[in-house]
């Protein structure tokens, strides 16, 4: 009995580490689409960003110029940046090397908090 019990928690560990791996597989697989995806339509996210700081800034009256000009920057360089990791990527890839999986960095957490008090000017 306490056989049977043993070869069980070796089997169910032994499950649980195939999901997980099949798991992270199809994770992996989907951070790669989404760079892909982020990359080929790059020109148009710029488009978009720039329309909605430009929209943002005119229905703030300006008020909020440099906050949004900023926000506006970051977010252009974070899809920049992917776009560039994944042309490395690309050109290691042809090389032999293995591609990175590393995350691209975490924006500014202090740009991603709101605005304490939303009626004060720009600091």
């Amino acid at each position: 009995m306490a056989g049977d019990v043993a070869r069980d928690r070796t089997a169910t560990r032994r499950l649980c580490e195939r999901r997980d791996m099949g798991l992270s597989d199809r994770l992996k697989d989907l951070k790669t689409k989404a760079v892909d995806a982020t990359v080929e339509r790059s020109d148009k996210i710029h488009e978009a960003v720039e329309k909605v700081a430009s929209t943002a800034d005119e229905r703030t009256g300006g008020k909020y110029r440099e906050r949004i000009q900023n926000a506006s920057a970051k977010a252009g360089s974070l899809v920049d940046g992917l776009k560039n990791s994944d042309q490395e990527a690309g050109a290691q890839s042809e090389e032999g090397a293995s591609v990175d999986t590393q995350a691209a960095p975490a924006p500014d957490p202090q740009s991603a908090q709101p605005a304490a008090g939303a009626d004060s000017a720009p600091q």
